[in-house]
């Protein structure tokens, strides 16, 4: 087994934690339908979470060409996949479920939000360094995408507004199509 495929292992479980708990808090909503008061916007804030770590672990195939690896360049990668996990956990519970799901966001936002301030800022970092290493070329787009979701979630850190909260999830949304489009159509077809 090389370096990248000893450190993919632990990504993989990062990431497989993450949707996991996605996916049992969706079950959980579900099942509890009679007494849970569904939020749309943090049901597509889940939706977008999901495609986050599906295009992480897609896009983390670049890496795959490094030859030699170092503590910091796992510990980037590792930080960036427990980001995003606990990302998702913030969207669900841990023990028990939710009666109102619009209370449960507007209780976590902050620390939502906070989290992927931070996380999309890791992103430029780990976009930098990918290229640095000629692992793969900063993609045209992506700073016009990047800054302006980075600036978006700094704002939601300290906005309470649902009409905000609402604009942003469906940003996010399209954002992730165009990003799918410009960015990983292009890596399916070369």
């Amino acid at each position: 087994m090389g370096s990248f495929e000893y450190i993919s292992v632990v990504i993989s479980i990062v990431l497989g934690l993450a949707i996991t708990h996605l996916l049992i808090g969706l079950v959980s909503m579900i099942q509890n339908r009679e007494s849970t008061r569904v939020y749309w916007v943090h049901l597509l804030w889940v939706f977008n979470v999901i495609v986050y770590i599906t295009q992480w672990w897609w896009a983390f195939h670049y890496w795959e060409k490094l030859d030699s690896w170092s503590m910091s360049d796992f510990n980037l990668l590792l930080i960036y996949s427990l980001m995003m996990a606990v990302i998702a956990g913030l969207l669900f519970p841990v023990h028990g479920f939710v009666t109102d799901y619009r209370a449960f966001y507007y209780k976590q936002f902050r620390w939502f939000f906070a989290l992927q301030f931070l996380w999309l800022s890791l992103d430029i970092v780990e976009v930098v360094v990918k290229a640095s290493y000629g692992l793969r070329a900063i993609p045209p787009d992506y700073f016009l995408l990047t800054t302006p979701l980075i600036l978006g979630f700094l704002a939601a850190v300290f906005v309470k507004n649902a009409k905000y909260h609402a604009f942003l999830v469906l940003v996010v949304f399209g954002w992730n199509f165009l990003y799918n489009v410009l960015v990983f159509v292009p890596i399916a077809s070369s």
